[in-house]
């Protein structure tokens, strides 16, 4: 009986092992599975959130209190210096569909006041969760009237208030917003190139980015998605999202070093 049982043993694996076999279907990955976090529901549906620590210069630990903090200055002869009050301030990126009209389908915020230091990420799994993601971006602004932004005032602060009042989705306006490219180009025009974001990681940061995905493809890369359910390409997505956020903090710290102010 033994040896019976041990040929049956040998004609499964040879069997196994044919050539001709069919091979095992691939295991499909699901976006906890490339991405990490987990679906939050608000009043207007779900979403999805995605939650990263950074690191960050030993500096960035004078923000984690709530003593407030002069920004990079202003012209005195127009306003006053703003005032970064760490408990207050949240620093935007945003992600949208490529144009004017199209969907914010993922959102990177910084609370200045989160231990340890990290981004939240919100992203709509599809175009219907882009009120979901507005709703969920409302809560966290709720308690945070200051925002930082890289060029925001031109594009992410105009283009989430358009979006907002399309959908109905009821919008912070921000008591402050310091917006990092104006204060970047009167700190350091002439000093670099130019002001674009990734020229000053370069020459300000002291690192360049290596293999990442360029601004213009972003949107491929979410709508790619959304037609193949494929999650894969949404995750250097969210790594360029992160890597924007990071820079734009690693600027507030720069601009609100006390030689700034001499």
């Amino acid at each position: 009986m033994s040896g019976y049982r041990e040929r049956l043993d040998e004609l499964r694996i040879a069997g196994r092992c044919r050539p001709n076999a069919p091979a095992a279907a691939p295991r499909v990955r699901t976006l906890a599975d490339v991405l990490g976090g987990c679906e939050i529901r608000t009043r207007r549906g779900a979403c999805w959130r995605v939650e990263t620590d950074f690191d960050l210069p030993g500096d960035a630990l004078r923000w984690i209190s709530p003593r407030a903090v002069r920004s990079a200055r202003r012209r005195p002869q127009t306003r006053p210096p703003l005032i970064v009050d760490p408990t207050r301030t949240a620093v935007l990126d945003i992600e949208t569909g490529g144009f004017s009209g199209t969907p914010v389908f993922l959102v990177g915020v910084v609370p200045l006041d989160r231990a340890p230091a990290g981004v939240i990420q919100l992203l709509a799994r599809d175009y219907p969760e882009e009120a979901a993601l507005l709703d969920a971006l409302t809560a966290i602004l709720a308690a945070r009237d200051t925002w930082v932004t890289f060029n925001g005032r031109a594009f992410d602060e105009p283009f989430l208030r358009d979006r907002a009042t399309v959908l109905r989705v009821p919008w912070p306006q921000p008591r402050q917003h310091l917006d990092l490219l104006p204060a970047a180009r009167r700190r350091w025009r002439g000093t670099v190139p130019d002001c674009r974001l990734t020229t000053l990681e370069r020459h300000i940061l002291g690192r360049t980015r290596i293999g990442g995905v360029p601004s213009a493809e972003v949107p491929d890369l979410f709508h790619h998605f959304i037609r193949t359910g494929t999650a894969g390409p949404l995750s250097p997505v969210l790594e360029h999202n992160r890597l924007d956020l990071l820079s734009s903090v690693e600027l507030l710290l720069r601009l609100t070093e006390p030689a700034d102010d001499a």
